[in-house]
């Protein structure tokens, strides 16, 4: 049974994607700053719904420290500028 997904956390999700998508690698740090992530709990816990739930592919390198997306999987990123 699928998850209803807070309006909140769809907005989370967007622009997590879309700073990931116009960054290539980015560290935590600056994935928390970015997305103005209260905490990286909650950063590590959009991450890992997005690659459960929309088979995102977001890979952490350890030799970067950073993540990267390579590919948003089934998720549909909504450009929140459009009117």
């Amino acid at each position: 049974m699928a998850r209803s997904i807070s309006s909140e956390r769809i907005k989370r999700l967007n622009l997590l994607l879309k700073v990931m998508r116009e960054n290539g690698y980015i560290s935590r740090d600056e994935l928390i700053e970015k997305c103005s992530y209260v905490s990286s709990r909650t950063l590590e816990s959009d991450i890992r719904f997005m690659r459960e739930a929309f088979e995102a592919d977001i890979h952490f390198s350890r030799s970067r420290m950073a993540y990267i997306l390579n590919n948003t999987g089934s998720y549909t990123l909504h450009n929140a500028e459009r009117k």
